[in-house]
């Protein structure tokens, strides 16, 4: 067992500089989340992930292909409609979105995308969710949601639902203080209910760094034993990949450094934890992961990773990927995926 093999990492820009290089080769980090800065143009996406692949064959790439306002391959392949807009249109609007979404992450070796948003739209302005909200019920989520997954994994491509157990009751955004979502737990249900509904379709859940007193009076939901094994595992019985926000977000700044706070979202119960910018902290990281009394935990989180990576291995095979990849040339298809986006957009 490898404690990186549980880290996923940012990377600095839009090359793999020697020092990055050294730092992903000696410690072998179990994915790589790629944003904005690392994707300027395809000629130059494509050597960056040729380096990563040559690097870290095995790792997970991913990256936030949401549309709208977290869009990080806008500028490759063009914007992608917001979730927003795909609230205004039949589910087959989320298909086709999530489908071309899926065949564009494809064409640069991409495996994840971290979408759909699922959280309920409950009227809060200040939690950088705007624009992003399927809708503001369960019946408006839900089969959009869906659309939207069984379109990426048509277009070779995973998602993730996010953010457990639900943000849209937050008032704050999580990116810079701390936030507590106040809402009791009989309310909670409904933003629970895309979850429990579609989670065994996605096969990952990112956890929110959100406080949740209905559930744990104090700690995130990424630190809360509570909420990740009392909720997620046991009442809502999820046995998929639980993947943390950005381990990095200020709402974290109170329990501890960068190292002692992945230890303690780790030990409650996340099997991946997401380190997105300060990859000099890789070292310190696996160093606190690396202990007695996390082996089993370790154990149980590397399973979950297989079986995750083994549920991507089989949607590089998905039978609309494979034709479309085989009957277009590569160019041919980057044309393809930027005149759908482009229609898609359009359409609204």
């Amino acid at each position: 067992m490898r404690p990186a093999e549980q880290v996923f990492v940012g990377i600095p820009g839009p090359e793999l500089d020697s020092a990055s290089a050294a730092m992903l080769s000696r410690f072998q980090p179990g994915g790589i989340v790629l944003f904005k800065r690392n994707a300027k143009d395809e000629g130059q996406l494509n050597e960056l992930v040729t380096g990563l692949r040559r690097l870290l064959p095995e790792a997970v790439l991913a990256i936030d292909a949401e549309g709208g306002r977290v869009d990080r391959l806008k500028d490759v392949v063009g914007p992608t409609p917001p979730a927003s807009l795909l609230a205004r249109h039949a589910t087959s609007y989320s298909h086709q979105t999530g489908y071309w979404i899926g065949q564009a992450l494809r064409l640069f070796d991409i495996d994840v995308d971290f979408a759909p948003v699922v959280d309920l739209d409950r009227g809060a302005t200040d939690n950088a969710l705007d624009d992003r909200y399927l809708g503001a019920t369960v019946s408006d989520v839900v089969p959009r949601a869906q659309a939207f997954l069984r379109g990426l994994h048509g277009g070779g491509a995973a998602g993730c639902l996010k953010h457990f157990p639900g943000l849209g009751g937050a008032g704050e955004d999580t990116h810079y203080k701390t936030s507590v979502v106040y809402l009791p737990a009989e309310e909670m249900e409904t933003d629970l209910a895309p979850f429990e509904t579609l989670g065994r379709l996605a096969g990952a859940i990112m956890v929110s760094h959100a406080v949740y007193p209905a559930w744990d009076s104090h700690r995130p939901a990424t630190l809360s034993p509570e909420i990740l094994g009392g909720l997620l595992r046991g009442r809502l019985g999820f046995e998929g990949l639980a993947i943390s926000d950005d381990m990095e977000m200020k709402a974290l700044d109170e329990w501890g450094d960068l190292p002692g706070r992945c230890e303690r979202a780790f030990a409650a119960g996340c099997d991946v934890l997401l380190v997105c910018h300060t990859l000099s902290a890789l070292p310190d990281i696996v160093d606190r992961l690396d202990r007695p009394e996390l082996r089993e935990r370790l154990s149980e989180a590397n399973r979950r990773l297989e079986v995750y990576r083994q549920r991507l291995a089989t949607l590089r095979t998905a039978r609309d990927y494979v034709a479309f990849m085989r009957e277009n040339s590569r160019g041919e298809r980057l044309d393809r995926v930027r005149q759908a986006l482009e229609q898609l957009q359009a359409s609204s």
